[in-house]
């Protein structure tokens, strides 16, 4: 009897072992086997470290990841690394050679169809990579010619390994098709502006060049917002839509806030899916808030809390605008600081007793660049007047020195600062997320306005009647 009993015991302990090793639902197996075998470990990262491994004396490692959707992500293996996608349910198992990694990795399991698929798509992406400054300055036909080109090697990649395999996801492919389809139009989009900011022409584009691509996208769809490449898509489409709009209603332009106007309308007048509306009427009135603050704000306000049904956008919304009307006219302007171009920390406050005028800035944001000659002018025309001009970057702490040369190329006057990268008083009191903006400040250090007009837009008038200036003309 007792002999029956261990051996049930041992039975027991047994299928519970190998239960242990069956794959659940939500969890995704990544194993493998490296050769020759180093020591050390195998770390899965999405964002933040998801799992590691010990890698045993044979090489072989294997770890189980709790997914709720596939996920791509990056491997360590040592000093190696590689990115695959993941799926809940489902296992990859890599096998590599750290000698001559990543052309002699290989991919099985029931995952391996697809990451064969995206070590092949990785290489051609490599491959067709092209400068972007190289790009878009293509005459247009150059331009249309290389980028569909490019697209239809991707697709034709894509479909060929769906063909071959059928254990990929149908929904991965169309998943990956639509991202294509995106990529390319959001370069078509940029196309035109950015020839400019390339070559200082606009190119003649050929005839329903917007349409051509436009009018085969499918945007209205829920599904798309999984899409980061959608994401930042879509706002270069509003842009676009945004000036076509205005074109098309002149009169809008008479309006206060005409850019905000159209960009609601658009929105309203071209999407219809609930989750896709929310985002957009979120993002447009995020972006009007950081632009122009709560100035003649209650249309927007009103349009946005009838519209937007999501209670986490409405939440933000309302938070920021709160947050926002503490930063109005005549409050004390938060003290912050920032850094010289010879080191010297300093803080606004030092500034005190004339007005200031504070541009924010970055040297590798292309918008930034395009109005430093106009700040430049304004500087001039009121140099030995009661007004420092300050410029603030906003550049990482890494491009210092590209702050630097930008700073030396282009000969800027005025007060040139980087912001303190260890400070966070510029986001959390000042709430500033969009760039170039502008602020102006009193002489007693008082706020007159944190969305104060740009050196493109109509500031002399401004400046000029704060320090008591009689109009132009």
């Amino acid at each position: 009897m007792n002999r029956i009993y261990l051996f049930f015991l041992l039975t027991s302990a047994g299928l519970a072992g190998c239960n242990s090793n069956r794959l659940q639902p939500d969890q995704s197996r990544l194993s493998g086997t490296i050769t020759p075998a180093i020591s050390g470990f195998v770390t899965v990262a999405a964002g933040s470290v998801l799992d590691s491994a010990k890698i045993g004396r044979n090489g072989n490692f294997s770890l189980d990841l709790e997914l709720a959707e596939p996920t791509k992500v990056l491997v360590f293996f040592g000093k190696q690394i590689t990115n695959v996608l993941l799926e809940p349910g489902k296992d990859l198992i890599i096998k590599l050679n750290p000698a001559t990694f990543p052309d002699n990795i290989t991919y099985e399991g029931a995952l391996g169809p697809v990451n064969r698929y995206l070590s092949l798509a990785n290489r051609l992406d490599q491959q067709t990579r092209l400068d972007p400054a190289k790009l878009f300055a293509m005459l247009p036909a150059d331009f249309i010619r290389v980028t569909d080109s490019i697209k239809r090697l991707k697709i034709t990649l894509l479909e060929e390994f769906a063909a071959k395999y059928k254990e990929i996801d149908p929904e991965f492919t169309r998943r990956t098709k639509s991202e294509f389809e995106f990529s390319w139009a959001d370069q078509r989009i940029q196309y035109p502006d950015r020839h400019l900011l390339a070559t200082g022409i606009f190119p003649e584009l050929p005839a329903g060049y917007h349409p051509d691509y436009l009018n085969n996208l499918r945007l209205n769809r829920a599904e798309n917002l999984s899409s980061i490449v959608f994401k930042e898509f879509i706002m270069n489409y509003l842009d676009y839509k945004q000036e076509v709009y205005l074109e098309e209603n002149p009169k809008t332009r008479e309006l206060i806030f005409p850019e905000s106007i159209a960009r609601f309308r658009v929105i309203h007048r071209e999407f219809t899916d609930p989750q896709v509306l929310d985002l957009l009427i979120f993002q447009a009135m995020n972006a009007h808030l950081s632009n122009y603050g709560t100035a003649y704000l209650e249309s927007f306000i009103t349009d946005f809390r009838i519209t937007c049904k999501n209670p986490d956008y409405v939440k933000t919304i309302e938070t920021l605008v709160t947050n926002l009307e503490t930063l109005s006219g005549g409050k004390s302007a938060p003290d912050f600081t920032a850094y010289t171009i010879d080191g010297k920390k300093v803080k606004i406050s030092d500034y005190f007793g004339k007005v200031l005028y504070i541009g924010f800035w970055s040297s590798w944001s292309e918008w930034s660049l395009l109005e430093i000659p106009s700040f430049e002018q304004i500087r001039r025309e009121f140099e030995g007047r009661d007004i420092t001009f300050i410029m603030v970057s906003l550049d990482f702490e890494k491009d210092k020195n590209k702050w630097a040369a930008t700073v030396e190329q282009n000969n800027l006057g005025g007060i040139q600062l980087i912001q303190d990268h260890k400070s966070t008083v510029l986001q959390e009191k000042y709430f500033l997320t969009e760039f170039p903006r502008y602020f102006l400040i009193g002489k007693d250090g008082k706020i007159i306005s944190v969305f104060a007009p740009r050196p493109v837009e109509n500031v002399r008038e401004t400046l000029r009647k704060i320090i008591g200036l009689a109009p132009l003309g």
